[in-house]
């Protein structure tokens, strides 16, 4: 066996598997994928709608979940949050470089502000990043607890004789 037949696997959609899946499998698989969403789409926030930089990132994001099947309102928070995040990386980012620009301020004090801005761009991108990496997980998770295997009811002849034994 080799090491990386022994690592975690996400689980794959319904659609993305290529195996040996009885058509009751396959049946049983799409329909716990579909009540695992809303279906009901993600709206904007009035935020996001005010913000010219996180309304294009929303419409970028929106575009990439509607493409796998994930615009659900499920994640309608956390997309918008997301948004919103990349309009502050930038605000910092531009007010960074507006600080190195000035000439007004020298020495130490230009260098605490460029750091105070590096440290806010730091923690916007860090926010930007665990909701990617929450989001992935949650879809995967999502998955994950679809049954594999179809229930298969017990066949109530076959419990009696066994039962008789």
């Amino acid at each position: 066996m080799k090491w990386s037949d022994t690592m975690a696997r996400p689980s794959k959609s319904i659609d993305n598997i290529k195996s040996h899946a009885t058509k009751a499998e396959i049946k049983q698989r799409k329909e716990a994928e579909k009540a695992a969403l809303s279906g009901i789409k993600i709206r904007k926030s009035a935020e996001v709608e005010q913000d010219a930089v996180a309304n294009a990132e929303y419409e970028r994001v929106i575009e990439l979940l509607t493409a796998v099947g994930k615009n659900d309102a499920l994640y309608e928070a956390v997309i918008n949050e997301y948004c919103l995040y990349k309009s502050d990386v930038l605000r910092y980012t531009e007010m960074r470089q507006a600080i190195m620009d000035d000439d007004s301020v020298e020495g130490a004090a230009k260098y605490k502000l460029v750091l105070d801005c590096d440290k806010q761009i730091e923690v916007y991108r860090k926010k930007r990043f665990d909701i990617e990496k929450e989001n992935g997980f949650t879809i995967a998770s999502a998955l994950r607890s679809i049954p594999k295997h179809v229930n298969v009811k017990e066949n109530p002849l076959a419990k009696a004789l066994l039962d008789g034994d």
